[in-house]
């Protein structure tokens, strides 16, 4: 029977926000999914079902995930401003929950600053421990560690996890929105590294918003639950000084052991391109005496990791021939906002052969000259499971343009003479519920009888398959050396984001599905590589073949667990 492999998710995610206290949250059901209040079914549907469990651990089991990284973040201020959609989350009608059951001490914990990030990570952390102490459950977890003899072994029925840190914000040790107090997060990177009680996979660096208290690197903009919400957009110049240091204190073996690996996704695109240059600069010189995290056959390496991603089609220095507008919005001051058009990713050989599907633009995704960085440092790119990443449009979605925001000093470092004069435009209304709100207005059973239109489903198996296949013509164009005599398949999996807040794929729901969702694959993607290379005229076969013979399962399989597993094996060893 196959296993899975999740790159990114967050097994007890939704526990933590739906029982704050910890004792209440240590119960006989905090592995199994948490059921919605009648309302919150529906709202969940329009919202793309972000709100029902996806991932946690009993759908894990269920699904043969036998190794994964669950990934531990402390909700930011976005998320608990109380605007639009957020509110309606929070609604309560004498006392009981409407839309979701969250816990509003949760929530006011973080408004009210009375507490840090750091504080609300070390109980989600503590959690995650006290489940894997406990036996009296129906579904367990096996934490693995790199600093205990066996702490590496896989348990089977169990769901064997490595942890990873989601966000920088998660160091910091001063009160939510204080600028005063303690700020230094590098030694708290450090801290873990020699604290024999915790080990971490990786560190992504920055998340989902600007944090006034600890500012290590400009953020994607990502967040569009809710427009208004200066915190959302990015306001400061790349990768910062304190940001080098964090990343520095994560892989230096120099004094202390077990690096912790730096994971790209949602780094701004200067944020990327200023880790690349300082990643180059300490591999290269050594400053200080810098010991690189891990050496093979003699040779230093430290891989690049992008942990739940979609892709643009295109190189970062050809992002200028997408953008359609660009200027300052009235109220945010801070950032500039830019209209991208998109690269078609393929047209799909569904009905008469009329609908086109594009990749995603915005910067928070993969851009080629991103792939190439990391298959250079024999990295591992993990493929999302949130359809709007992968480039899904909802039928009415598509006559809505699409909206990148950067800092100001990220925007004149990429292009200072658009800096130069930056116009004045009027706000916009972001869709707050995602695609599939767009897609209530036609049905799938309606949009089926629409010649040449394949319905939602097909779209985003078609649009998961081209993601995987751009990156592996990417790679591949590459020179053999460079690439370390590897072609594409080798450097990709899943990272679902599961209990992310994703906007998950119709076939790949929850956890659960992930066999089926890889046996519908197997008819997929020989379907999507012709219509890719018809698109992007390329002429060399993506899908490994023998002969004549496609070797479609081999590559899925890779995928789908076991290039995860032969990275965590070569990494922690």
């Amino acid at each position: 029977m196959e296993t899975y492999f999740d790159f990114h998710f967050h097994p007890l995610a939704k526990r933590f926000l739906v029982q704050f206290n910890d004792l209440e949250r240590q119960n006989k059901l905090c592995t199994e999914p948490i059921p919605l209040p009648p309302i919150g079914g529906v709202v969940d549907k329009l919202s793309g079902s972000i709100l029902q469990s996806q991932g946690c651990v009993s759908q894990a089991v269920s699904g043969r995930i036998l190794l994964g990284v669950a990934n531990i973040v402390a909700i930011e201020y976005v998320f608990a401003t109380k605007k639009g959609m957020l509110k309606l989350l929070e609604l309560e009608v004498f006392g009981q929950d409407v839309v979701a059951p969250l816990d509003n001490r949760l929530f006011d914990f973080i408004r009210n600053g009375a507490g840090s990030y750091n504080t609300l990570f070390s109980k989600e952390l503590a959690f995650y421990q006290w489940v894997a102490q406990q036996t009296n459950l129906r579904f367990h977890i096996n934490l693995l560690t790199r600093k205990k003899k066996g702490g590496l072994e896989l348990q089977e029925g169990k769901l064997n996890l490595a942890l990873a840190i989601e966000g920088g914000h998660n160091l910091s040790k001063r009160f939510i929105n204080q600028l005063a107090g303690e700020a230094d997060p590098a030694a708290v990177v450090t801290g873990y590294r020699q604290n024999p009680l915790v080990d971490f996979l990786y560190l992504t660096l920055t998340h989902l918003s600007h944090v006034p208290e600890q500012l290590l690197c400009t953020h994607a903009f990502g967040f569009k639950m809710v427009k208004d919400i200066a915190e959302a957009r990015p306001q400061i110049k790349g990768l910062t000084l304190l940001g080098k240091k964090v990343v520095r204190a994560c892989v230096d073996t120099q004094q202390t052991a077990n690096p912790i690996l730096i994971d790209i996704k949602h780094m701004s695109l200067q944020g990327r391109h200023d880790f690349y240059a300082y990643r180059r600069l300490l591999l290269e010189t050594k400053p200080d005496g810098f010991k690189a995290p891990k050496e093979v056959s003699g040779k230093a390496w430290w891989p690049i990791l992008a942990t739940h991603m979609g892709v643009t089609g295109f190189r970062s220095g050809e992002l200028r021939d997408y953008i359609k507008e660009y200027g300052v919005e009235r109220g945010n001051e801070f950032s500039v906002r830019v209209q991208l058009g998109r690269e078609k990713a393929a047209k799909l050989p569904e009905g008469i052969g009329l609908d086109n599907v594009f990749f995603n633009p915005a910067s928070i995704s993969l851009f080629d000259d991103d792939i190439e960085e990391i298959a250079r440092s024999r990295g591992l790119i993990g493929i999302s499971l949130d359809a709007r990443i992968l480039g899904f449009e909802g039928i009415l979605g598509r006559k809505q343009p699409d909206y990148d925001y950067f800092s100001r000093e990220d925007f004149a470092q990429l292009f200072p003479d658009l800096a130069q004069r930056l116009p004045r435009l009027a706000p916009v209304e972001e869709p707050p519920t995602g695609p599939a709100a767009q897609e209530v207005a036609l049905p799938a059973t309606k949009e089926s009888l629409i010649p040449g239109l394949a319905d939602r489903g097909k779209r985003e198996l078609y649009l998961f398959c081209l993601n995987l296949l751009h990156v592996v013509a990417v790679i591949n164009k590459m020179p053999a050396l460079e690439r370390h005599g590897k072609d594409g398949w080798d450097f990709l999996c899943i990272g679902s984001d599961f209990d992310g807040l994703i906007d998950s794929l119709k076939t790949a729901n929850t956890a659960q599905s992930l066999p089926q969702f890889e046996k519908v694959l197997q008819a997929y993607l020989p379907k999507a590589e012709k219509a890719y290379l018809k698109t992007h005229e390329g002429k060399t076969s993506l899908i490994r073949r023998e002969g004549e013979h496609l070797l479609t399962n081999q590559v899925l399989r890779q995928v789908f667990y076991t290039n995860g597993e032969q990275f965590l094996k070569e990494w922690w060893g």
